[in-house]
């Protein structure tokens, strides 16, 4: 993974360049399903969104129906709300990484999560949830925040404080060779 490959750079303009209103982008990537915190993510999200119709919230990775589904409230607000953007499953998530401004992964459990590494390896600073692996991979306030699994108001703030940019870029430079 690289963050400055030409094509996938293109491709990330591409995608930012589709929303010019956009201020501030969480990406998620992983399976759309309940065990992975997206009804928390939509919850935050939208708490974040009120205080900022610029941020946005892209979805990136496959629904399950039959496995852990996401109740009917997520899904509806997935598909409505302005600020989410559902890209469904994709062959190659680097684009969305590098278009992006912070990782978000709020995983009721895990065994160890590559794409948190992904995402830090890209230069994304994240915030994760204190569950094995992404503890081990995010250093508080260094490179990432943690917060409880389940928290929705936690991940909303962890959040809204990544809108601001020099919180970012601090958090950022030190993503990729704490990964390395």
């Amino acid at each position: 993974y690289n963050p400055q490959d030409p094509g996938v750079r293109q491709a990330a303009t591409a995608l930012r360049r589709g929303d010019p209103q956009a201020t501030t982008v969480y990406v998620f990537v992983g399976r759309l399903v309940a065990d992975k915190g997206i009804a928390e993510l939509v919850q935050a999200f939208a708490e974040v969104y009120a205080k900022d119709s610029g941020t946005r919230l892209w979805l990136v990775g496959r629904t399950e129906e039959d496995l852990d589904p996401l109740d009917n409230d997520t899904r509806n607000t997935i598909a409505t709300h302005p600020g989410i953007r559902a890209f469904g499953e994709q062959a190659d998530v680097r684009p969305y990484l590098v278009g992006a401004d912070a990782f978000v992964f709020p995983s009721h459990r895990e065994g160890f999560p590559n794409v948190v590494l992904e995402a830090g390896a890209m230069g994304l600073p994240s915030v994760v949830t204190d569950i094995n692996g992404s503890r081990e991979i995010i250093e508080n306030h260094y490179n990432g925040t943690i917060v409880a699994p389940g928290d929705a108001e936690a991940l909303a703030a962890a959040m809204d404080t990544l809108r601001d940019k020099d919180v970012r870029t601090r958090m950022a430079a030190r993503c990729r060779d704490h990964v390395l």
